[in-house]
């Protein structure tokens, strides 16, 4: 018995919806290291640089993450300090 195309088409939809992955679930973390005072700005360059990588989250905003921070923070030496270590 010769398989009908209906069929055919069947057996092909069912193996084609088992090899596409489900779609991901929109990410709800993003990191960004301040190395300054404008923690706004870097905010807003960390998502462009996220949206352009996965464009599938265009339209999402800043409050739609949250987020991780790395802060950089310099303390002024003193004059006659001794050179920091090479690390």
């Amino acid at each position: 018995m010769k398989p009908s195309a209906s069929r055919i088409e069947r057996m092909l939809e069912k193996i084609e919806a088992t090899l596409v992955p489900p779609p991901r679930p929109p990410r709800k973390w993003l990191r960004v290291i301040i190395d300054g005072d404008d923690e706004a700005e870097a905010k807003e360059k960390a998502l462009a640089e996220h949206v352009a990588r996965h464009p599938e989250d265009v339209g999402r905003t800043v409050k739609d993450f949250n987020w991780i921070m790395h802060e950089i923070v310099k303390w002024p030496r003193e004059a006659g300090d001794p050179p920091l270590p090479d690390c």
